[in-house]
Order: structure tokens, then sequence, then C-alpha cells
């Protein structure tokens, strides 16, 4: 099943340089404490997709990985801010002041003429991962200087730096490996590693997030080294957990995770081990409750507050949730859901108050170091509770206008190309060859569409998504991140949703018709129904897939939750191809 994808966008180096810059100058102005030391994090992750997608532009012209004199200084700049980083960290954010004045000459001087191409770490962007823990990892190493360090980009190329910063070791060298997904391998001048192949007690670190289902980045990596000669004794690996590489990993691979050292940190060791205040601190201070207490609630645990009764809790998909936790501060209850490092959390913090002031989320309090703390709203869910079919169709049309006029967006999403590959694929594996070419037939008969308004799609209609006040008004929950999620459909046009709420109510034609007439209203403009209708079969063959894979990434009772809620749209999809071929 198609689910996960990627969404990469060409960008001026020159623009997030001077970004960069200005963030780095604003830094004199903030007192020492967590905002601060947030902020150094936020710049750290900004300079290394400027870095990163520099090498990647180097890589492609060249078809090869090396050492320029671009890539050396964006290392060393790299590896300057984590040392701030790491001062920061191990002063409990009592660090205040501006940045060294040479470390901001370096970024002033770095090559930026040409575009780049990036896209969102997905670790910074969607699964807590913290820069902090490499550099605790790295001091727990036993390593020392002498310690070639190298990153796998993109996001692998900034953590190298952590982990460099904390050996004191020289700035790493950085490596992009190609090929299959499961299958990388890497593509490398000889020079890359330098002297490092006579040094005979060196070791070498090699630094990424993951592993993923197949651990073939790291693969790629030891191979290499390997065939320069690299005992694999001498080699340590620096993963963002401790599980090991998924169902894709080859015998090889394991073999390799079995016998390398590996050296992980979670957040919790980095932030609640160390001097620095914790997250409960952080939240408490944000929300000047110094009584907070903190309950994780990750991985559908949230389920275990709310009103309705097990047997009719919705499907998750664990692998796909946000880090969260519930935090009590008298008879107060507040969500502090992770929403991302860097521009991503900022940029989730706006929409999040956006969709607030615009009546249709909850209430957000701020931002803590990558998590949004959102007021938590006792009410029964939509999925336990009757509401007139008008009352639905009315809020739902004045909400998808709204995003559709106020979120629009340059950011990426699957082509209408790639959403019908998904959904043939999908439909392929769930129902036969069949369906799926007659669905093929059906994409190629539908293709024509000028152009997509891309904005930010909601993404999640699901009626166990929105809360009922006891008034009767609606409260959509989780309503800023779901189009920047690891998944492929990203942005879109209103359409998408248009077709997501069809599909989740069973929308009659004219309650869809009233939809439709609701949004257009909103956003002074017309709804392309051929869209509309070319999204209702990619909505379905996604929902699909994601359930298909959430069923058998879990088993009991989640099982069952995630494979009723796949038979539903596997369902859906069957009848609108018998629909199709008529």
């Amino acid at each position: 099943m198609i689910v996960f994808g990627d969404h990469k966008r060409t960008r001026s180096a020159q623009q997030l340089r001077e970004a960069a810059l200005a963030a780095a100058a604003a830094l004199g102005d903030l007192p020492a404490g967590i905002e601060r030391h947030a902020a150094v994090v936020d710049l750290f992750v900004s300079a290394s997709e400027l870095v990163q997608g520099l090498a990647d532009a180097e890589f492609d012209t060249r078809g090869a990985d090396c050492n320029s004199s671009t890539q050396k200084l964006g290392s060393e700049i790299l590896v300057e801010l984590s040392e701030e980083v790491l001062r920061s960290w191990q002063q409990g954010f009592v660090r205040s002041g501006a940045l060294d004045p040479l470390l901001l000459a370096k970024l002033a001087t770095i090559d930026c003429s040409s575009e780049i191409v990036t896209g969102p770490a997905e670790g910074y962007a969607l699964y807590a991962l913290y820069p902090e823990t490499y550099l605790l990892a790295a001091l727990q190493s036993g390593l020392d200087a002498n310690t070639c360090v190298i990153g796998i980009r993109g996001v692998g190329l900034g953590l190298a730096a952590m982990v460099a910063a904390a050996l004191h070791a020289p700035p790493p060298v950085s490596v992009r490996p190609i090929g299959h997904p499961f299958r990388r391998h890497i593509c490398a001048t000889p020079e890359l590693l330098g002297g490092w192949r006579d040094r005979a007690h060196a070791k070498f670190a090699i630094v990424d997030e993951g592993p993923g289902l197949s651990g073939s980045s790291f693969h790629a990596v030891v191979a290499w080294l390997r065939r320069q000669g690299i005992d694999q004794e001498r080699i340590h690996l620096f993963p963002s957990h401790r599980g090991g590489p998924g169902v894709q990993a080859s015998a090889d691979m394991q073999a390799i995770w079995s016998h390398c050292s590996r050296h992980v940190a979670d957040f919790e060791a980095a932030f609640d081990g160390c001097v620095a205040p914790n997250l409960r601190h952080w939240v408490a201070n944000l929300l000047g409750k110094p009584d907070v207490e903190l309950c994780e609630i990750s991985g559908g645990e949230w389920r275990k507050h709310i009103s309705t009764p097990p047997e009719h809790w919705p499907p998750v998909f664990a692998g796909f949730e946000r880090r969260k936790f519930m935090a009590r501060a008298g008879t107060e209850r507040w969500l502090v859901k992770f929403a991302g490092l860097g521009g991503t959390g900022q940029h989730k913090l706006h929409t999040a108050r956006w969709v607030h002031r615009a009546g249709f989320g909850t209430q957000p309090a701020g931002l803590c170091h990558g998590f949004l703390i959102e007021r938590w709203t006792d009410a029964d869910r939509l999925d336990r509770t009757e509401l007139a079919r008008d009352l639905l169709v009315e809020w739902l049309g004045r909400y998808l206008g709204w995003r559709a006029a106020e979120l629009p967006t340059e950011e990426a999403g699957a082509s209408l190309d790639g959403l019908a590959d998904m959904t043939v694929q999908n439909c392929r594996e769930a129902l036969g060859e069949g369906p799926a070419e007659a669905l093929r037939g059906w994409f190629a008969r539908h293709s024509s569409h000028p152009f997509l308004r891309r904005i930010e799609i909601d993404g999640r209609l699901h009626p166990w998504e929105f809360l009922v006040r006891p008034e009767g008004t609606l409260l959509k929950t989780d309503a800023v991140d779901h189009c920047r999620s690891h998944d492929i459909v990203g942005c879109q046009d209103i359409a998408w949703d248009i077709a997501g709420a069809t599909v989740e109510y069973e929308l009659s034609a004219a309650e869809l018709s009233r939809l439709i007439q609701g949004i257009e209203a909103q956003m002074s403009r017309a709804v392309d129904h051929s869209l509309v209708d070319y999204m209702e079969p990619c909505y379905l063959a996604f929902q699909l897939g994601l359930w298909t894979m959430a069923g058998q990434s879990t088993h009991g009772d989640e099982r069952v939750r995630a494979t009723r809620a796949a038979d539903r749209y596997q369902t859906g999809l069957s009848r609108f191809i018998e629909r199709a071929r008529t």
C-alpha cells in the first residue's frame, strides 16, 4: 500500500541564508531561558536545511559526494551552532546574549548563488526528534576527538554536527544514499574521507534519524566504509531510536545492526537527566501554573480521557500520531502536543491561533520548544452524538470554506498523477488487477483540470475528530498539521476535504450541493466539481491504505478497529468502481 510520502520544493538558498541571519541577529534580544534555547535550536534546524540543500545541489552537479570548500564551511557553521546549543543545554538555559560575530560572518559568506531543493525533516517536524538527544548520546558514547563523523543527508548532516561538537571532533562529512529505498548505496569520491583511512585507531560515527523499514541508509554507509578498508569494530551508529530496522531489513542489515556499537538517548534522558528544566517546567512557566502535572497520552492513550467507552473507541495508527501529553493544573486541562522544531512549529502555532480566532478550533496557549499547548475541551464526540444533518452540512461549509479562503499555501503536495498512481496501486493490492485497471481507465478519462489551488487542508474529517459543545455547535480538534504529515497527500485543493466529507458522512447529492454552496460563499470562488469527483477515489484509497497498514502494525482490539475502518473504505472504493463502470 502507498501511504507515506515526502514533499520537496525548490527554494532560494540566498533567501534561506538571509532568514537564518535575521533569526541569528534576533537572538541577542532574547533573555535567558527556554525561549532563547529553543530559538538557537530553531536556527540550527534552519541552517541545517540550508547546508544540506547546498550539499545535495553539489551532488546533483558532480554525480558523487565530495567535501568541497562550501561543504566544509557549512559543516563548520553547524558545529559552531551545535556548540552553542550544547552550552545552553548544559548550563540549564541560563545563557543569554548574541552569537559570536565570527559565526555570523561565516554564515554570511557561504555561497548561496543557486536554488536548492528542500523538504521537511520528518524527525524535527513530526517525531519529536531533538538534537539535544544526540549531544547526550555522543557524550555517553565513550568516543573522543579521534572520530570521523559522517552524517546521512538530509537531517543526519545537522545531527552529525551535534555529535562532532560533543566529541570535540572535526566537522563532519556527509553522504546522500541513493537507489531503491530498501537497497541504497553510496557514490562518493575517494578523497571524502581524507586521511581518516590511515589512522589506525580512529573510529567512525554514522549519524542519522531512523532506521526506517529497511535500515538501508545506515547499511549503505557501513558497506561503503568496509570497502575503504574500515573494520566493522571501528564503526559506531547514532540512530534516533533503539528499535532497530523494520520488516524490510535484509539479513546483512540485521547482522550489521547486531554487530556495530549503537548510541541512543531519548527525550526524557536529555532533559530530565540534566540541570535544564524539563517539559513540565516549560509548560508550567508558559501557563503561569506552578502545579502542573503531565500524563503521556501518545499512541491512542488519549482515548482513556474522553467519555467514549472502549468498545466504541475510534481506531488509531500509533506510528502516525504525534507525541502528546495531558497537562493538569488544578481543575484545568491542556493538550501538550509535539508540533515541530524550527519554522514548522512556529507555523503551526500561527495556524492554531488563526483557527481558534475564527471560532473553529481550541484555544492555543503557546509553543514550548516544539510542543504546542492547547486548552483541553471536555465535550462529546460527533461520532457518539446526534446532530441534525442540516446543521452539520452548514458548519462544514463554513469551516472548509474558511480554510480555502484563509489558508492558501505554496507548500507541496502530491500531484494529481501521483494521487492516481497511489489509488490504482492500493486498489490493486486490496481488490485485484481488474478493479485497478478499471480505475486507471477512469482516471485517464477524468484527467483534465486547469490547476490546483493548494491550501492547508484539514485532512481529517472523521466524526471522532469533532467535538459537539453543549449548545450544539462543533469544534474541530487536531486542525493544524494533517496537511504536513509524513504521508503522500500533503497540501491539496479544497476538493480533497470536500471528497473527505462526502465519504465520511455519506452525503447525498443534495447535501453535497449545499456543502459546496456554503464553501463557495466563504471563499468567493467556484469549486471545481470535476476535481471533487477525481479526489473521491483517491481519498478512499488513501484511507484504505492507511488503516490497512495500521492494522498490520498492531494486534488485538486495535487491529480489529483498524481492520474495520479499512473494510469500510474498501467497500466504498468497490462501490465507486462499480458506479464508474456503468
